[in-house]
C-alpha cells in the first residue's frame, strides 16, 4: 500500500447519514453546518473497532479529533479541491475498483470459487511456445500466426525436442535460457486462458493452439504433483564482501556450527544477520508459496521436513543463506479459503464471465428503446447515411440517450462484424448506465465512495498545507532546528566487538585474550574446535542499550567486559575499543526528524487557524449524555 492510501485508510472516515434528524442530534457545527450524532457515533465506533485496546480513545478525545478532521474538511471544500482534475481522475479510478464486486453474477463467482480451490491443490511443471500477435493484428496477420503454431506444434508431435522448438521458434524471451520451462505454478500465476489450457492438457502431451493477449501458444504438461501450499521460515543471511570472497561463506559455516551446537537461532539471526528486517524478527519472513521465492531459496525452504528443521548453508544471488522451518501451511478447506479467492478472483480476468451475466440481467431489468432505423443502417454499414444522422439518439436507456456518433466514435478501427459491435456498444452503455446510478442504488457503495472521496480530499490540503511545506521551506525548517537543537542529540555510542559463545569456559577463555590484545583470528584458532565453532564476532558502532548488547550491559568503559549469559548457552563478551559521546547532530543528520517535527508544529497552527475561521460549537449537553451511556 503506498502512502496515500494508507493515510487515507487512517483518516475519519465521513459519513452522510440518510433520513430525518432533528436539531437535538446536532453533536456540534462547524461554520454553522451541523455534524449529527448519528454520523460521530458510526465513526468513533468503526475506529474503536480497528485499533488495539491500548490506543482507544474516548468520546473527549475522538471529538476534538473529529472537530479537527471537520475543520480541514470545510476548508477544503472552500478552496474546491474537489474540482481539482487529478483528483477527479484518482477518484474516479478507484470508484471503478470499488465496482468491481457489483458487477459479478454470484452463481457463476461460486462456480469460479470451487474451481480456483480445487485448481489450487495442484502445482503444475510444463513448457510453452509463443508466437506473439499483436492486439490490434489484421486478420491475415493473426491467420499467419495460428498457421505457424500449429507447424511448430506438428514439429514437436512429430518427436523433435521440445526444448529445441522453443529456443528456435518461441517468442517468449526466456525461451532461449529456459528452452520454454515456466517450473512449477499454480492457480492465478498465469493468465486464464494459458491456466486453463495447463490444467486441462494431460502430463506429456501438447494442448492444441490457444490465444491469449500476448498471441498463440502450445502448452506441454510436464509434471502435476499435489501442491505443497505455503511455508514460514526463518533464515539468516550474510552477504558476500566485495573485498573477501571467503567471508561470507566462512561466517555463515560459523553461525550454522552454532546453531547445531544448540545456541537459539532466533539470537543468532538477530546477532548476525545481513536481513536487517527480518533479523529483528530472528530471521521469522512472511508465509510464501513455492513460486513466491527464487527457487534457489524456495527449493530448499520447501524440502525441510520438520519443524525447526535447518538447512546447511547454501548460496543465492543475494548471499549465503541457512534456513530454519518454522511452520508448514497445506492447502485448507474451501470455506476458510472463500474470501482470498473470492477477491483473486474480482482482480483476475476470469470475473468477466460473472460480468457478462450481470449485463444481461441489467437488459433485462432497464427500459431500453431502440430506434430500429437507425439500427439496421449501421448493422448493414451504411456509412454515408448514418454520418448525416450523427446527432440523432440511437436509443434510450431509462429515458436516458445515446446518440450515434457514439457508437459510430466507438466502431472505428474493430475487426469484427458490425452486430458484434452494435451489441458490445449497448451492452457497455447498459454497464456505464448501471455504475453511473450506483451511488443511488447501493447505500454501502455511497458511504464508501464517501470516505474515500473526503479522505483524498484531505491527503490533497495536507500535502500542501503541512508536508510539502515542512519540505521544501528550507528557511523554516532551519530555523525549527535552531530554535529545537537540544531535541536532535546522538546518543553515546561504541565502537565495540561482540563475541558470542556457546560455552561459559569458551567465554571466559575469549575474555581472557580479548583483553590481552589477541586479534580475532589469533582467538579464533585457539578457543575454534574444528568442527565445532564456539565463538563469532560481531564488529561495528553501536547506541548505548542497543538490542544486540547484552541485557545487563552498560557502555561506560573502554575494555572487555564481564561475561554475561543471554540465552541457554549462549554467552557474550563485549570489547569497548572506543566510547563516542553524546553529542549535538548536525542539521544535515537529523533533518528526517526534524522535517517530521515540523510538520506536526505546522498541523497545531494550522488547526488554531481553522477554529479561528470557522467557529465550533459543541452541544455539551448532548456530548455529557453520550459519555454517560459510554460508560455504563
Amino acid at each position: 500500500m503506498n502512502l496515500k492510501n494508507l493515510l487515507i485508510c487512517l483518516f475519519f472516515v465521513n459519513s452522510f447519514y440518510i433520513g430525518a434528524q432533528s436539531k437535538k442530534d446536532i453533536l456540534f457545527t462547524v461554520a454553522n453546518e451541523p455534524v449529527y450524532k448519528d454520523e460521530f457515533t458510526r465513526v468513533f465506533n468503526k475506529n474503536r473497532d480497528i485499533v488495539a485496546e491500548e490506543n482507544k480513545k474516548s468520546i473527549e478525545e475522538y471529538l476534538d479529533l473529529y472537530v479537527n478532521y471537520k475543520l480541514k474538511l470545510k476548508q477544503a471544500y472552500d478552496l474546491k479541491y474537489d474540482t481539482v482534475a487529478s483528483f477527479k481522475k484518482e477518484l474516479n479510478s478507484y470508484r471503478e475498483q470499488l465496482i468491481i464486486p457489483y458487477l459479478t453474477d454470484s452463481k457463476i463467482t461460486e462456480a469460479l470459487v470451487q474451481e480456483a480451490f480445487e485448481r489450487s491443490q495442484l502445482e503444475i511443471n510444463a513448457s510453452h511456445i509463443l508466437v506473439g500477435v499483436p492486439k490490434k493484428a489484421s486478420p491475415a496477420d493473426t491467420l499467419k500466426a495460428y498457421k505457424k503454431i500449429i507447424e511448430v506444434r506438428l514439429k514437436v508431435v512429430n518427436g523433435q525436442p521440445f526444448e529445441d522448438i522453443a529456443k528456435e521458434y518461441s517468442e517468449d524471451p526466456s525461451a532461449q535460457q529456459n528452452g520454454g520451462n515456466l517450473g512449477y505454478f499454480t492457480v492465478f500465476d498465469m493468465v486464464y486462458d494459458f491456466e486453463n489450457a495447463a490444467y486441462n492438457t494431460v502430463v506429456d502431451k501438447v494442448s492444441m493452439p490457444f490465444r491469449t493477449q500476448f498471441g498463440y501458444h502450445i502448452v506441454r504438461v510436464n509434471d502435476k504433483r499435489a501442491s505443497q501450499g505455503e511455508v514460514e521460515v526463518a533464515h539468516i543471511m550474510i552477504k558476500e564482501n566485495p573485498t573477501d570472497s571467503l567471508y561470507a561463506k566462512t561466517k555463515i559455516e560459523e553461525v550454522y556450527a552454532k546453531v547445531k551446537q544448540g545456541s537459539p537461532f532466533h539470537f543468532l539471526a538477530n546477532l548476525h544477520s545481513d536481513d536487517k528486517t527480518s533479523a529483528l524478527n530472528g530471521g521469522a519472513l512472511p508465509k510464501f508459496s513455492a513460486n513466491r521465492m527464487i527457487k534457489s531459496f524456495s527449493d530448499v525452504a520447501f524440502s525441510l521436513k520438520e519443524v525447526n528443521d535447518v538447512s546447511q548453508p547454501f548460496k543465492t544471488v543475494y548471499g549465503w543463506h541457512i534456513v530454519k522451518l518454522i511452520k508448514k501451511h497445506p492447502i485448507t478447506d474451501l470455506e476458510s479459503r472463500r474470501t482470498e479467492l473470492v477477491q483473486k478472483i474480482e482482480k483476475n480476468e476470469r470475473s468477466q464471465r460473472a460480468g457478462k451475466s450481470v449485463v444481461k440481467k441489467l437488459m433485462n431489468s432497464y427500459t431500453i428503446n431502440k430506434d430500429e432505423e437507425l439500427q439496421q443502417l449501421f448493422l448493414k454499414n451504411n456509412t454515408l447515411e448514418l454520418n448525416k444522422m450523427l446527432d440523432k439518439e440511437l436509443f434510450t436507456i431509462n429515458g436516458e440517450a445515446t446518440k450515434v456518433s457514439e457508437l459510430v466514435a466507438y466502431s472505428n478501427g474493430k475487426n469484427t462484424n458490425q452486430k458484434e459491435i452494435y451489441n458490445s456498444f449497448i451492452e457497455l452503455k447498459v454497464l456505464d448506465y448501471f455504475k453511473a446510478n450506483l451511488e443511488k442504488t447501493e447505500v454501502d457503495f455511497a458511504f464508501t465512495m464517501q470516505e474515500y472521496k473526503d479522505g483524498l480530499l484531505l491527503f490533497e490540503l495536507l500535502q500542501d498545507k503541512v508536508w510539502k511545506k515542512a519540505e521544501k521551506d528550507t528557511v523554516a525548517l532551519q530555523q525549527y532546528f535552531n530554535e529545537h537543537s537540544d531535541k536532535y542529540v546522538l546518543k553515546k555510542r561504541g565502537d565495540v566487538i561482540l563475541a558470542s559463545c556457546t560455552v561459559k569456559e569458551k567465554a571466559d577463555e575469549v575474555q581472557s585474550m580479548l583483553a590481552s590484545g589477541k586479534s580475532l583470528d589469533e582467538i579464533k584458532a585457539v578457543v575454534n574446535e574444528d568442527p565445532i565453532i564456539h565463538v563469532i564476532f560481531t564488529k561495528g558502532i553501536l547506541e548505548e542499550n542497543h538490542k544486540k548488547f547484552p541485557k545487563k550491559f552498560s557502555l561506560d568503559s573502554i575494555g572487555v567486559s564481564d561475561v554475561y549469559e543471554e540465552n541457554t548457552n549462549n554467552f557474550v563478551v563485549v570489547k569497548t575499543i572506543k566510547i563516542l559521546p553524546s553529542e549535538p547532530m548536525q542539521f544535515k543528520k537529523a533533518r528526517g526528524l526534524v522535517i517530521n517535527d515540523f510538520q506536526e508544529q505546522l498541523e497545531k497552527d494550522w488547526i488554531v487557524e481553522l477554529k479561528k475561521q470557522y467557529p465550533v460549537k459543541v452541544n455539551k449537553k448532548l456530548l455529557k449524555k453520550m459519555m454517560k451511556q459510554n460508560q455504563n
